[in-house]
This record gives C-alpha cells, sequence and structure tokens, in this order.
C-alpha cells in the first residue's frame, strides 16, 4: 500500500483541502469513488438539538436538519455515498450522540450495518451534561469500516481503549456553532485512523473543526457544510491553524513501522 502523492489525488471537480457550501448528499456526488481514506464528522443527531446558550441568535441555537424525520431520511443517501467514495480499507468515525433516553444511536447503527462492518462503539466522556436526574456526561462515536479488521488503524501503543478520557466538552460562545466538537478529540481520532498525506472527509463540517485538526497533522480534507456562516467560520479557523511540526515527526516515525506491517498483512491475505 504506497502513499499516493498529492498530485495524484484526483478528487473530480472538487479541490482538495477546501470547505464547501451546500447539501453534503449532492457535493459527496461530486467525489470519484474510492478515493476517501477516512469520514470524520459530527452530523445532525436527530434530537431536534437546541442550545439554550445561544436561544436569542436567529436560529434559536438549532441545528440545521436535526429533526427525527429529516434525520431518518439522511441516513441511507449518506451511508451510500460514504461506502462509494471510502477506500477498500478506510473507515468512518461519526459521532452520534448518547446521555440520553432516545433510541437514535440504535437506530443509526442498524441503518449503518447495512453498508458497513460495524467496528467499535466509542464512549468520549466529556464531562457532565445540563439536565436533571441522570445528567449526560458522554457520547459516542459509531467507528464504521469497509472491510472488517482490514481498515486504517495505526495506533501501535496496545493501549488504544474505546473510552476516550480527558478531553471536556466546548462550551459555545455567542457566535460559534452550537456543538463544536474539541480539536484535540478530533486529532485523536485522526491518529488512530489515519496518516500524514491522506485525504478526510467531514461532509458536516460546522465550525471547521475537523480542517483544523487535519491541517494541524499534515492530512488532506474535503470539508462540506450547509450554512454559508460556518463555512466562513471553518475558513477563517482553518487558515488560523499551524502545522503541529513535533506531532508530525512522531507520526512520520510511527506511521512507517505500521505502514511496513500493515502491508505485510495484507500481502498474506
Amino acid at each position: 500500500m504506497a502513499k499516493r502523492a498529492l498530485n495524484d489525488q484526483k478528487r473530480g471537480d472538487l479541490g482538495i483541502n477546501e470547505v464547501y457550501q451546500g447539501d453534503c448528499l449532492q457535493l459527496m456526488k461530486r467525489i470519484p469513488e474510492k478515493t476517501v481514506d477516512f469520514v470524520l464528522t459530527d452530523p445532525p443527531y436527530g434530537i431536534d438539538f437546541r442550545s439554550f446558550r445561544l436561544s436569542k441568535r436567529e436560529d434559536g441555537g438549532r441545528i440545521a436538519n436535526d429533526s427525527f424525520e429529516d434525520w431518518k431520511r439522511t441516513l441511507p443517501g449518506m451511508f451510500s455515498e460514504f461506502k462509494r467514495v471510502l477506500t477498500a480499507t478506510g473507515c468512518c468515525a461519526c459521532f452520534n450522540g448518547g446521555g440520553n433516553k432516545s433510541l437514535n444511536t440504535s437506530i443509526f447503527i442498524m441503518e449503518a450495518v447495512k453498508y458497513f462492518h460495524l467496528e467499535q462503539v466509542l464512549v468520549w466522556r466529556k464531562n457532565m451534561g445540563l439536565g436533571w436526574r441522570y445528567r449526560p456526561a458522554y457520547e459516542t462515536i459509531v467507528v464504521l469500516s469497509n472491510g472488517e479488521n482490514r481498515y486504517n488503524f495505526y495506533d501501535t501503543s496496545r493501549k488504544c481503549v474505546n473510552v476516550i478520557e480527558g478531553i471536556n466538552q466546548i462550551i459555545p460562545k455567542a457566535g460559534d456553532h452550537p456543538t463544536p466538537k474539541p480539536v484535540r478529540l478530533l486529532r485523536r481520532l485522526l491518529e488512530i485512523h489515519s496518516i500524514p498525506g491522506q485525504l478526510v472527509l467531514d461532509p458536516f463540517a460546522g465550525g471547521g473543526s475537523t480542517g483544523v485538526a487535519c491541517k494541524q497533522m499534515g492530512r488532506n480534507y474535503i470539508l462540506m457544510e450547509l450554512e454559508a456562516r460556518y463555512c466562513d467560520m471553518a475558513r477563517n479557523r482553518i487558515a488560523k491553524a499551524e502545522i503541529d511540526v513535533p506531532a508530525m515527526r512522531v507520526s512520520a516515525l510511527r506511521d512507517s513501522a505500521v505502514l511496513e506491517d500493515f502491508e505485510l498483512v495484507m500481502s498474506v491475505k
């Protein structure tokens, strides 16, 4: 499995390392099949979410297309496009909410396994959420792959567990996206499932945290977002982000060994 040169990565009429505004189900059709290495995204959860901290905004602090019916209608087309654009060893890590009495995570997984292998359901311990009695304190991250047990996994520490702790949630401020994810958390997922130079797709980009993490870690990206204001926010944040040179050096040393092991396993199979 040779590393692909940047100039050899053809993505149809969509350039890499760009933020695109529009309906991701339509935009993804413009990406050639089997060209994305990792889908890292935080789609709507179908819970009609409203950030009460941002309730005075024009949108009331709500997420677009987050009603249960809109969300459920989106899933088949979303998974179908993920399946089409991912490489044979590509995988997805999709945030999927949690810590409440909704059945949406179960519905999400039941739809996902029509297209992918379910590799893991991670638990992100995000600190304490709002509410009473059982206050939500975690979110799930559903990891899916094209090939069972043959997917991009680059952690060599032997200490990679399915609970992520020590990274707290972000409390949004006025003007922020209502549900931002910590860049540090996204970097952790990038370290596990991608290497420098590979292409990451985030079709629900929000304020662009995935793009920031990709730029810091030397990954290429395609971001998609429905709302213009968040596209502008994402572009501005990415422009200000800097490559993390020390982390890149460690990643380069680690990934060379991982690639050799992966090529050996694949050649045997």
